[in-house]
């Protein structure tokens, strides 16, 4: 199976990506190759697809039309090129749930039938999740994925939904809700969505599996929301503070694991310890606690002083759990 080839190179995608637009603007055509390719590329990538007054490059891929502008010397758009690799990933992909709720079932048929002759990459019983709940979101469910898929068309085009879902406590709740971002808890296998609620524009936070109807309202939001500072409200106060230990990779296992949290680390060359403060939405404490205590003697929690005593309690009742109190008195063998 070949891994790397020229044409994923960068030549290549400036290239692609200036023959797509069917015509461009020498200005333009710079700045496609100057954030698709190298530092130096503007050096000679342009003098080398700009034709001369002869109408003649190097490359021979443009020519000018009657406006003077760059176009394609093509009938058609450049194909996209999917190596063995990229297909063996895809065909695994579709085995995966998760995957399958962001396509049709029109798309995932026939990229089904486009796939059927590949072999997968790996296979889904390869992995094991150990430190996952068992109780996660049911992604086979017909019912979940309309739902699903009605929350992403609305995040896609702004559109405000109206929502039916059963709280925690068992209470329902109908909310007309602008839903904003996505997000997947991998400790909890579910999704959930981040939402503004109308007329009070206030910020939730709803599990997908919780909702029973979801119905668009035909309203779109035009003024676009600063996800930012929205996240910016939600997010802690003060960071956590941890000290991994670079005992059995736990300074690689930590970063791989909190990849998706905004942090600030620093290693220690000398003793191979990391210092880390984590910053989180306030509503996935708990989650983050569990994470951390999974990694054992080799993370060391020391901050902030309210985290630390939230850590102490936990840690109480699962010592509880293990070492139940009696009131019974040990009798002493003879």
């Amino acid at each position: 199976m070949k891994l790397f080839s020229e044409i994923y190179g960068a030549y290549f995608r400036c290239a692609e990506r200036i023959l797509s637009e069917g015509e461009v603007t020498e200005k333009r055509l710079r700045e496609i190759v100057s954030q698709n390719a190298f530092r130096d590329s503007l050096l000679f990538i342009p003098e080398k697809l700009i034709p001369d007054k002869n109408g003649n490059s190097l490359w021979g891929l443009l020519k000018r039309n009657e406006n003077g502008r760059l176009c394609s010397v093509l009938s058609k758009a450049p194909p996209k090129i999917i190596s063995s690799l990229q297909k063996s990933w895809l065909k695994a992909k579709l085995s995966d749930p998760k995957f399958r709720l962001f396509l049709s079932d029109e798309d995932i048929a026939a990229l089904s039938e486009r796939l059927k002759d590949v072999k997968p990459l790996y296979k889904a019983g390869y992995f094991r999740e150990f430190d996952r709940f068992t109780d996660g979101d049911d992604y086979d469910d017909p019912h979940y994925r309309e739902v699903f898929g009605a929350v992403l068309r609305a995040v896609r085009d702004r559109e405000v939904l109206s929502l039916e879902l059963t709280s925690r406590r068992g209470t329902r709740i109908t909310k007309n809700a602008l839903p904003l971002r996505i997000e997947y808890s991998r400790k909890n296998d579910k999704f959930r969505i981040y939402c503004i609620t109308f007329p009070k524009r206030e910020e939730y936070l709803f599990n997908i599996g919780r909702i029973e109807r979801a119905v668009p309202t035909g309203k779109h939001m035009e003024t676009e929301t600063d996800l930012e500072e929205f996240f910016r409200r939600r997010r802690c106060e003060k960071p956590v503070t941890v000290e991994v230990s670079g005992e059995r990779n736990a300074v690689e296992r930590f970063m791989m694991e909190f990849a998706s949290y905004e942090k600030r680390s620093e290693l220690d060359l000398a003793t191979g310890k990391c210092r880390a403060s984590i910053y989180y939405d306030l509503q996935d404490e708990t989650e983050l606690l569990i994470m951390l205590l999974g990694f054992g003697p080799v993370l060391k929690i020391t901050g902030p002083r309210d985290f630390l005593q939230k850590v102490g309690e936990r840690v109480e009742r699962q010592y509880e759990l293990f070492y139940p109190k009696s009131d019974d008195a040990h009798i002493a063998e003879p």
